[in-house]
Formats: structure tokens, sequence, C-alpha cells
């Protein structure tokens, strides 16, 4: 729900002629139902409405308090307002209207920037204190909702998307090159870089207070695995039960009608068949089909929503409905590097929703991180065991499958990989974290880059790091770390950040129920052993299927939305790519290697005919090309050389 923009200076504010107006004009797709502004001597607040919630106009932002001292504009949801209203009331505030956001400004009256102690829910906002000259900004314990800020020209600027920020009279933004530079590994920036030097995403669990006396960043969450060795699954999937419809009646609230997201994954189908739990009534649900039958999850979305009696939707997504423009297009929106493929199918899936009536949507996303459905997870075991094993074992591991890569599909590649991870040893666990996380190696970076162009850059281990030993002796430590390191790289900077670009740039809000604080703080307790067996993961979540969805569901392998992007894009698409960067014209030219993205682009080209084994997947190579291909569009796109 909502974007939001503003400026702040405790004396005086500078000039900035026409900002708002660009700012408000920027942000519109997020909030197409209204549009407000406030302003003094000292802040500007712009705010963009997707109404939700209390759809009259007093429900209207920037909102104040009873005698206009105290302003919120405000993105998100507070899924315990009524609570939060309630006791506010007993306290003597008055209220106007019904609004999630009016409890905002009383409890800041009450709590000052301790009130982020007392929300549930995915929020990112500013408060305005005119009288104290103060400004707080706060984002939610996960990062659902984004919020980016910098300072120029004695102001501190913020908004929920940069381009916002960018608008601002002569702001000239640098590039970071270790920002990018980890992006060429992991396909996106992880926060709180963004890209831009200048510019820093406000971290999840954080809020920032300028007043006089400095502006300063403040964690108020931290999240900590802390599993349970004597929890037993019966007694946990009796829990998550309850906890579970618990927060999908809370998030399922709104003035507006509600859909859901169901890809036919256990994450999504436990949302839809929880809502029917729940609440009792049907919900419209939709889901995307893809022309390569190894991508299609269609089957098992039919099936959950046949049983939960839901009114389902399969958008077809095929190679007609992608254009070269509208995938370039979808690329420069993020206002920064972001090179994961499933934004595509994220935003024909937004745009379909919004196309049919709804403004906000369930979804599964957020499961995995605290319930173990990723692979790094049962891979764990394996590695482990690898790491038990003599160094020459590991070694020839390394050569068998190398030799392996061209006449497998994958196990050979895969081996090959495992086994050099291993060989990093228990000693170095950041290195084994980035490993599993990383798309492209430090090795296979290097490679890449000429060396002048990565000189004195760190590698991507540190973001994995932070912990008082180095060395993982056990699988419990590993698996802690895994848990961890997901909600604070991955979760925020990737899947968070795709589906709130996407779906507020078709104008709906998706909220997560599975991101709910009780449910999160029950995965978190979770020891290794309910997360995986070695083969597959969330197995509480996968034991609560067997006792809400039909068999073929509940046993449905882990397949993530994935996109066969070889064969759905237009003919058109390889010709962009060689005009893009396979020119001297390139702005990427100057630090990429010639023969390895000339190698690359040929082997993307050639993708559907190639045999099935090597050492790229199509997955890999899709995302090694959409890498490159994202990096040079926003060089071009903000006038950055490296």
């Amino acid at each position: 729900m909502c974007g939001l923009a503003g400026r702040f200076h405790p004396a005086a504010l500078p000039d900035a002629p026409g900002w708002a107006e660009r700012a408000d004009a920027l942000l519109a797709h997020r909030g197409p139902d209204g549009a407000g502004r406030y302003g003094d001597g000292r802040c500007e607040l712009v705010h963009r409405r997707l109404a939700l919630l209390d759809l009259s106009p007093t429900g209207h932002q920037p909102l104040p308090n009873e005698d206009g001292s105290v302003f919120v504009v405000f993105n998100g949801e507070i899924y315990n307002h009524r609570e939060l209203r309630a006791r506010l009331a007993r306290r003597g505030h008055g209220f106007r209207g019904t609004s999630d956001t009016e409890v905002l400004v009383h409890l800041y009256e009450e709590h000052g920037p301790d009130l982020v102690h007392q929300l549930q829910g995915i929020f990112a906002f500013a408060v305005y204190d005119r009288d104290r000259r103060q400004l707080v900004l706060a984002r939610d314990r996960f990062g659902v909702k984004p919020l980016f800020y910098a300072a120029h020209a004695r102001q501190l600027v913020f908004a929920s998307e940069i381009k916002a920020i960018l608008a601002l009279p002569d702001f000239v933004p640098w590039l970071d090159r270790q920002a990018c530079y980890d992006f060429l590994g992991l396909g996106y920036v992880p926060e709180p870089a963004t890209g831009f030097g200048n510019v820093r995403a406000l971290p999840p669990g954080s809020l920032v207070v300028a007043s006089a006396r400095g502006c300063s960043e403040v964690a108020y969450h931290r999240v900590a695995a802390c599993p349970d060795p004597a929890r037993g699954l019966e007694l946990t999937v009796g829990a998550l039960e309850g906890t579970l419809l618990d927060a999908v009646a809370a998030q399922a609230v709104a003035d507006v009608p509600v859909a859901a997201l169901l890809s036919g994954g256990i994450d999504s189908s436990l949302v839809v068949a929880a809502h029917a739990r729940a609440t009792g009534t049907p919900i419209r649900t939709f889901n995307v089909r893809f022309p390569d039958p190894r991508h299609d999850e269609t089957p098992t979305a039919l099936a959950a929503a046949a049983h939960c009696g839901t009114e389902h939707r399969t958008v077809d997504l095929d190679g007609g409905a992608l254009t070269t423009d509208a995938i370039l297009a979808l690329l420069r929106h993020f206002d920064q590097p972001f090179a994961d493929p499933s934004c595509i199918p994220t935003y024909w899936l937004a745009t379909t929703i919004r196309q049919a009536g709804y403004t906000c949507a369930l979804s599964g996303d957020g499961g995995d991180e605290a319930f173990g459905g990723y692979a790094p997870f049962w891979r764990a075991n394996r590695l482990m065991r690898l790491m038990g094993l003599p160094r020459w074992v590991r070694r020839a591991g390394v050569r068998v499958g190398t030799a392996a890569t061209d006449v497998t599909r994958d196990w050979g590649r895969q081996l090959a990989k495992a086994a050099r991870l291993s060989d990093a040893g228990p000693g170095d666990a950041a290195r084994l974290l980035a490993g599993l996380s990383n798309y492209l190696s430090e090795e296979e970076k290097a490679a890449l880059l000429d060396p002048a162009a990565r000189e004195a850059l760190l590698p991507v281990y540190r973001l994995y790091d932070g912990y008082p030993t180095a060395a993982v002796t056990d699988l419990e430590e590993l698996s802690r770390r895994i848990t961890e390191k997901l909600f604070a790289v991955s979760l925020p900077s990737n899947m968070l950040r795709k589906v709130d670009m996407m779906s507020m740039r078709a104008g709906i809000e998706v909220r997560v129920p599975l991101l709910d604080e009780s449910l999160v703080a029950m995965g978190l307790r979770l020891p290794h052993r309910l997360k995986t067996d070695g083969r597959s993961g969330k197995l509480v979540l996968r034991a609560l299927a067997r006792r809400w969805l039909p068999a073929n569901v509940a046993t449905h392998p882990k397949h993530g939305f994935t996109i066969p992007l070889d064969r759905m894009v237009p003919a058109g698409f390889h010709d962009a790519l060689e005009d893009l960067l396979g020119t001297p014209s390139a702005r990427t030219r100057t630090m990429l290697s010639g023969a390895v993205v000339r190698s690359w682009l040929d082997a993307f080209r050639q993708a559907r005919e190639q045999p099935r084994g090597g050492a790229v997947s199509r997955g890999g190579l899709y995302q090694r090309v959409l890498t490159l291909l994202a990096l040079e569009l926003w060089l071009r796109e903000h006038h950055l050389t490296w």
C-alpha cells in the first residue's frame, strides 16, 4: 500500500522547486487512489495512496494528529491496529477515521521512536514532529516494505523508491563499485547498499532519527535463530496450525476484496487453505502457466484451488506475452541492478490480478527462510558429510564431477561444486555460506572482471561473517547461520524487493502471512532435523499440508518461481543483447572480459540446442546473461561508469 517521499532539515529546508511534483509523479504507480503533500520550512512530505483500509478521506495522508504537530506518511499494514487503537482511546486519544495509519501518530505521541516495538505488520513510514523539529524513519522487522534515504545539500531525503530521491535538483548519483561487484555474484545488490554510493537502504528492523542533535540509524530488531533440540514434529505442527490461521485471518482484513497468489507450491497452497478455514469464505486465486512443463506447476495449483473451493484463474505467460521492450522496462524499473528472472512472471501475475479488479493479494512468500525450504538446508547435510572425508577424496570428487558435466544433466556439476565448497572446511563458514548463495563464485567473478576493475574490492564472504568464531563444528550451527543470513541478505534484497517493485508497479499490495512475527519466531526455534531430512525441506509445513491439502500438493517438491527464459524471449531479444552488450558503446565493456561476455551471449542464443550437461545449467546461464543486461541498462540509465 502506498508510496512516500520527503525531505527534512531541523533548521531550514533548502529550496527544491518542483521536486514534490516530480516525486509524486514518479511514485504514482504505488498509489493510484490519491495524492497528498505537506510542507513547512523544515519538512516536505509526499504521499501516494493505494486505499485498502478506510477508503474515506479520513485515511488521506500525510495524516496529522489533532493539533497538527505530528504528521505521518505510511506504506504498509499494521495488523494489530485495532488493539492499539482501543488502548490509545482508553488513554484519551481521539480518532477521526478507521485507518491503521492514524494509530501511528498517537503511538508516536505516547512512545516517540520506540513506537516500533508496539507494531505487528509490514511497514515503512516517516513521522515528522514539528515541535521537536525531529524526523523518524522506520522499516518493518523483515524488510517487506522498502525505504531508501540519502544526505544531500544539508538535508535528509527519503522515498519508497530511489527514483524519487534521484529527482532532487542537483542530486548527482555515484556508483558504488563494491555493491556492483557483489551484484555480479548474487544477482541483486545486498542491502543496505543500493548500487549508488550516496543512497542507502534503511535495513530491516531499523529506524533513523534526525534532529538538531544529528542523524543516527539504530537497529531495533535482529533475527536470531535459536533452535530448540527438544521440539517434536507433531506438537510443532499443532502449534503452527493455530498460528497460521491467526496470521492469515489478520492479513485478509481489508475494505476491498482480497485475492491470493497460488503457485501450486506448499507455501501458497497452505495460505489459501488457511484462508478457507479461518474465514469460511471463498477467495479468488491466480497462477502462471509456463510453456515448459518442467517449470510449470499448474496441475498442483488447480488441485489446491479445487480442494479449497477457490475461484481460480490460470494466466498463460507464453512467449507472445513478452516483448523485448517490456523485459527491458521491468529491469529499468528497479532503479538499481537486479537480475532475478522471476520478476517477469511476478509482474504479469500482479497485472492480471489488478485487471481482475483486485488491489490486495496474499502470497506464500517468506516460508522458506524460517522453515528450511531452500536447497542450502538439505545440501548442508551432504556438505558436513563431505567435510568429514579425507581431503584427497574431496579433491577426487571435484575431478569426477568436472569430467561428468558434459555427459550428465546436473549431478556432475553439482558434485564438483559441493566438493569445492567442502574443501573450504568447517573453519571457514562464511566462505561456505557464500558459496551456497552465489550464482558466480569469486573465481568466476575474477575471470569476468578485468584485473584493474576489481582492484581493492572485497569478496562477498564478508556478508556471511559476523560470528564470534569462523568455524562451524556441527550441522545445527551451520543450519542456524544459513537461516540468519537468508533473513539478513537475500530475503530483503532479492525476494521482497522483487515482490514489492513488481506488485506496486501493477498497483497492488502483496501481503505475506508466512512472515507474520509469530510464525517466524516459531520457525527460528526449529532444529535442523525439523527443517529437512536431507532430501527435501519444510518438514513442518509439509506435515501440515498433509492434514489440509491433497496428497499431490503436500508432496509436491520445492520448485521456485522459475521461468524458461530461453524458450520465452522473442527473437529480437538476442539482437537487443548484442546491441547493448556486444558493441563498443557498452558501458560494461571497460570493466568486463569481452571473451567471457561473448561466450555467455553465444551460449544463451544456442541454449535450446545445447546438450543437457555442461558446467552451467540453463537457469545459471539465464542468470548470467540477465545479470550483465541489468547492470548495463542501469549504468546507461544513470550515466554511470566503472
